[in-house]
């Protein structure tokens, strides 16, 4: 896999492989402008479908109402193709919307990465 990078005005999203995983970090605020850029990188890895895939949203500070709708999209793409999808998520900024809707009950959410690699 080639280290992919996509960056807007409050989002950065790049895609690299970590301990033969598809990590596809996400950097800053995910709402209406930057939705379309984490889109964009997770058809492209689900169409290469990795055995797992992760958006570790470590370092973001906005996590919108789009932005989860994007990720649920995603999951369900993954589960239909057979990959594994989980979600790095540490931050009150993520981890609460992601309680607050429930998603955090469909997609599997956990604080670290290597969590997803021991799992």
């Amino acid at each position: 896999m080639t280290d992919r990078h996509w960056q807007g005005e409050e989002l950065a999203v790049d895609t690299t492989e970590v301990h033969g995983l598809a990590v596809t970090r996400v950097t800053g605020e995910i709402d209406l402008a930057g939705v379309d850029l984490i889109r964009a990188e997770l058809d492209v890895q689900l169409e290469r479908r990795p055995p797992v895939l992760v958006v570790d949203l470590t370092d973001v500070t906005i996590l919108g109402s789009l932005g989860i709708a994007a990720l649920l999209e995603a999951h369900h793409r993954a589960v239909a193709a057979g990959v594994r999808f989980a979600i790095v998520a540490s931050h009150r900024s993520v981890v609460h919307p992601l309680q607050l809707t429930e998603v955090d009950r469909v997609l599997t959410v956990v604080p670290t990465l290597e969590q997803v690699v021991t799992r």
